[in-house]
């Protein structure tokens, strides 16, 4: 009997444990932003901030992948852990960096948490231009109010 008694005890510390995770999980993946009509912006601000005029075809494939990724940070964080891009992100990519088929996106996305672990000049970069975008959207109101608890 006392094994089945350590047994619920086990059970119920292993339920807490999924709780917490499952809690930490949905606070993680909620995005910033769900208004893709922002994304044209940011991308404006992303080739200012680049060096770029804002034709996303002529933005190298760092450049698109550092894109994307910021883009991802923002409005689909768990996209990063292998889930999907939210309907609407990837056709607009495709239009933004000038490509004839969505998967190209989709291509992109394979690589970037690796590109972003390893290299520290790329990371640096999207840091940067991250923290960048993140002021333009807050001076504008465009990021919604989180209170602090």
């Amino acid at each position: 009997m006392m094994d089945k008694i350590l047994g619920i005890r086990e059970l119920i510390s292993v339920h807490t444990q999924i709780s917490e995770l499952e809690r930490k999980e949905a606070e993680l993946a909620t995005p910033m932003l769900t208004d893709l009509e922002y994304i044209p912006q940011i991308f404006e601000w992303f080739c200012e901030l680049s060096g770029y005029n804002g034709d996303g075809g002529k933005l190298n494939t760092d450049k698109k992948m550092q894109f994307l990724i910021i883009i991802i940070f923002f409005y689909s964080p768990i996209s990063l852990t292998g889930h999907r891009i939210p309907n609407g992100i990837r056709d607009i990519l495709t239009e933004l960096f000038g490509y004839k088929s969505k998967s190209a996106v989709s291509n992109l996305l394979k690589n970037l948490v690796p590109t972003y672990d390893n290299y520290r000049v790329f990371k640096e970069e999207v840091d940067l231009i991250y923290a960048s975008i993140w002021k333009q959207l807050e001076g504008r109101g465009m990021l919604p109010y989180i209170p602090i608890l």
